[in-house]
């Protein structure tokens, strides 16, 4: 296997070996999606599995759930990159809309709103989101990470995630607003 020799340690190999035997498929379901075309696919996900190659230490074993989004993360930005920079163009929310239209975003609405407990409310507003910033957000958010550790596992600059992370939250700020909610402390079930 290629990616053993990018990873020196026997333990690491073991856990890279099983992330690609259990995700693999996986991956390629994803990449396939996003390229329509099998052999792009594949080639994605061969760039993605060295990328995780090269961070297996970094990558916590003991929680499934980040293991597979970081996996399937990883395929997707692999594929991502691989589209022609005109179709990534076209799919990404163009940041000038995103900032035109939250000018007036307040921090505080967005902890109420992430504080809610209204999960319908928080999935229609994050499936209105692009990609580029719904994962930014629900690895921040929802698994907790820092934004350096965002930025790794997404392959990200620090600095641009970081931007990402704002723009998401004026997002799911606005999205919330459009569906009618309140952001006044206590007017709605949400308790925003």
């Amino acid at each position: 296997m290629l990616y053993a020799a990018v990873i020196d340690d026997a333990e690491d190999i073991k856990k890279f070996e099983k992330i690609y035997y259990e995700y693999r498929e996986q991956m390629f379901f994803v990449a396939n999606k996003i390229l329509r075309d099998s052999y792009e696919a594949e080639d994605a996900v061969q760039n993605a599995l060295l990328g995780i190659a090269r961070s297996i230490r970094t990558l916590p074993d003991d929680d499934a759930c980040l293991v597979r989004a970081y996996t399937l993360t990883a395929a997707k930005n692999a594929a991502l990159n691989m589209l022609p920079e005109k179709q990534r163009r076209d799919k990404m929310l163009h940041i000038d809309t995103v900032d035109e239209h939250n000018a007036s975003y307040d921090e505080s609405a967005f902890d109420r709103i992430a504080a809610s407990e209204d999960v319908e409310m928080l999935s229609r507003a994050m499936s209105r989101m692009p990609d580029i910033y719904r994962d930014v957000l629900l690895l921040h958010c929802v698994c907790g990470l820092k934004v350096g550790q965002t930025a790794d596992i997404l392959g990200r600059k620090k600095t641009t995630v970081d931007k990402q992370l704002g723009r998401a939250r004026k997002l799911l700020v606005r999205f919330c607003a459009e569906d009618g909610v309140v952001f006044e402390h206590g007017k709605n079930k949400a308790g925003v």
